[in-house]
């Protein structure tokens, strides 16, 4: 009887152990399972350094190469106009036409007194030679000459100025002065009109100071400028960077700039406003994200990264958007994995489960800007 109740003792405590090990494995599974269930499914994208593409993109205002005033030099009436106001003319075309009689026959009358100067100089000359001139005589003989040498020259010139001819090729404005107007009278404005270079012409435009810093390190050959018309579309032309100041304007905190462009249909009109970019540019060894990762609290720019397989919120420190993407300065690693979806059911250690991840280089295109 003994030997039989220890038999049965030692049975029972096996099926108990038995027991408590099969409740014990069903409770774990039954854990591991709600743990699962309670993952949050996420798109994620993995971290990568790579040089990524930058453009900037600023207002912009066009403006003429140069504006030049056309105008009358010499005083009289004018008597011909040679151009249609609003066209196109060509540095050396006739412009005006100032009535030329008198200066005509001041230019008759310098030439008279040339010719007479011209003789007595060279009869001065000879009677030098044979010391029967004294050297005051002989000099002053000279001084004739080359004042009526200088005398012709400038009755020339004015008789010049009576054909008005354009100093420069572009559109011609209006005229502000009549046929039978007289012109060219002292302490007048003489301006005729004007003419406005188009072709090449520039775009003015202002770079922000935290901008600068990275563009003024460039090579401005390598950056290309594209000029977007008012609708958006770009300029069938590119330009390049023509200046940059280098003096920081306090009250914008943004520094001059300025591009030029080829404008040979002149399409495009001074005192424009619109767009311009800058591209060409690339950020060397740089992490981009898409700009869904983040988040923003009191403290400033986070991601969420997955680490052992849950949600940890990391603080980052931005730089320059590029398209739908931003570069990231600070706060992330090559080979971190950020989570972009579902980010507002996420909190720190909750655990998460990828179900489409990004490959790093789609940062590196950035999005067309609208």
């Amino acid at each position: 009887m003994e030997n039989y109740l220890k038999t049965y003792s030692k049975l029972f405590l096996s099926v108990l152990c038995s027991v408590i090990l099969l409740l014990g494995c069903s409770k774990g599974d039954k854990n591991k399972a709600q743990q699962q269930n309670m993952a949050v499914s996420v798109n994620t994208y993995s971290v990568k350094k790579q040089d990524v593409p930058v453009s900037f993109e600023y207002p912009s205002k066009l403006t003429s190469l140069q504006s030049v005033g056309i105008y009358a030099r010499v005083e009289g009436v004018l008597l011909e106009q040679h151009f249609v106001e609003g066209g196109l003319v060509k540095k050396g075309d006739k412009l005006f036409k100032i009535e030329p009689e008198k200066y005509q026959a001041a230019v008759n009358m310098a030439r008279a007194a040339f010719k007479a100067a011209q003789r007595d100089w060279v009869r001065a000359q000879k009677l030098f030679k044979k010391n029967a001139l004294s050297p005051k005589e002989y000099d002053s003989a000279q001084s004739a000459y080359e004042n009526a040498r200088a005398n012709l020259d400038t009755a020339m010139i004015n008789l010049n100025y009576t054909d008005v001819m354009a100093t420069a090729s572009g559109k011609i404005g209006m005229k502000r002065y009549d046929i039978g107007d007289l012109v060219g009278k002292a302490g007048v404005d003489n301006v005729l009109t004007t003419i406005t270079q188009l072709d090449p012409i520039h775009a003015e435009f202002s770079i922000p100071s935290n901008d600068y810093y990275f563009v003024r390190t460039l090579d401005y050959q390598n950056v290309k400028v594209i000029y977007l018309l008012p609708d958006g579309t770009p300029f069938n032309r590119e330009g390049k960077l023509d200046f940059i100041d280098s003096v920081l304007e306090a009250s914008t905190a943004t520094i001059k700039a300025r591009a030029i462009v080829e404008n040979p249909e002149h399409l495009l009109v001074p005192g424009e406003f619109s767009r311009i970019r800058l591209e060409g540019i690339v950020a060397k060894d740089s992490i981009a994200i898409p700009q869904m990762a983040l988040m923003q609290d009191a403290k400033g720019s986070y991601v969420f990264r997955v680490v052992e397989g849950k949600a940890q919120p990391t603080p980052v420190v931005l730089g320059y958007n590029v398209g739908n993407n931003v570069i990231i300065k600070s706060g992330l690693n090559d080979g971190d994995v950020v989570i972009t979806s579902q980010l507002i059911k996420l909190r720190p250690g909750v655990p998460v489960t990828a179900i489409n991840s990004a490959p790093a280089n789609q940062a590196s295109q950035p999005a067309p800007k609208p």
